[in-house]
């Protein structure tokens, strides 16, 4: 949660007392308004906007939801609202496909983006067939299938998700360098490999190593079409029985173990079990950029852009 006295920074964006002051006058004065149209309001308003030039309306969501829980605002319904209250659709899993071969009887494998007419899809293998099911993915994030030629046929071997990163990792924040103000100024830059799954029924050697080299590869691309940057880092996480040998295999760095707490466990009360942190380098130079200073603000102008009048 950002800090209640301003200024504090959400990804790339500082936010100062004239902003807060906004924020809290626009959910007072449009009291009739979904929470998704305060949002759309006020970033716009702000203006709140992604590279891309997109509205950052679910960061609002995010951030009405954590000043409404501190006590700033109050939010228009009847009840609260909460993030990831609403379900997402699920349809009819791929066909099952059973292979048992070598790697170069399936080439060429290919790791292609989710569209949306086949999103339901995706979501309904991950759902049934990845151990830990599957949750809907909020913010940024994208969705891929796998491919492979399966007796001169194409078929769907797998997919993976990229969402968003962990908010705080000792050992990935210590590998960088960060201090929590640069943690929350930079987080933004670096994606979670969430999701990473081989349908139950391949079996091929080095596939697992394989695809997550073809996806890296388009990754940073992938995301700077859709969102308007490029992420400079991945993370994942390995529980057991599971012991990150295909991540091993395709150059990931294993930098240390998690807490063994939740995501949202602000407060030490929920335990999880431990999880390896794997860590892959998207740029050369990742550190460096994850460590880049807050932009300068020209003389005039705030550094949200906005005339300093």
């Amino acid at each position: 949660m950002p800090s209640k006295e301003p200024p504090f920074w959400i990804g790339d964006r500082e936010f100062c007392s004239r902003d807060l002051d906004l924020i809290v006058s626009t959910v007072h004065r449009f009291r009739s308004l979904s929470c998704t149209e305060l949002a759309a309001t006020i970033c716009e308003n702000l203006p709140w906007k992604a590279p891309n030039g997109r509205l950052k309306i679910h960061s609002c969501l995010l951030l009405l939801d954590q000043l409404q829980a501190g006590g700033l605002l109050t939010l228009p319904g009847k009840r609260a609202w909460t993030v990831g209250a609403q379900a997402e659709r699920v349809g009819e899993a791929p066909p099952r496909v059973e292979v048992r071969v070598r790697l170069q009887e399936i080439l060429p494998v290919r790791v292609e983006l989710v569209r949306p007419e086949g999103q339901a899809a995706w979501t309904a293998m991950m759902a049934t067939e990845h151990p830990l099911g599957y949750r809907r993915a909020f913010g940024a994030h994208q969705r891929y299938w796998v491919w492979g030629q399966v007796r001169g046929a194409a078929q769907i071997l797998g997919g993976l998700l990229f969402a968003a990163a962990a908010k705080a990792l000792a050992a990935r924040d210590e590998w960088i360098g960060w201090t929590a103000e640069v943690r929350q100024r930079n987080l933004y830059r670096i994606v979670a490999n969430s999701r990473y799954l081989l349908r139950p029924g391949v079996q091929v050697p080095h596939l697992a190593s394989h695809v997550l080299g073809l996806a890296l590869r388009r990754l940073g691309a992938d995301w700077r079409i859709r969102y308007g940057f490029t992420p400079v880092l991945a993370e994942t996480f390995i529980e057991a029985p599971w012991a990150g040998t295909c991540y091993r295999a395709a150059n990931w760095v294993y930098v240390g173990e998690t807490a063994g707490r939740g995501r949202q466990d602000r407060h030490t009360r929920r335990a999880e079990t431990v999880k390896q942190i794997w860590i892959y380098p998207l740029a050369s130079d990742c550190r460096q950029q994850l460590l880049a200073p807050a932009p300068r603000a020209r003389a005039g102008v705030m550094a949200d852009g906005g005339l300093d009048t």
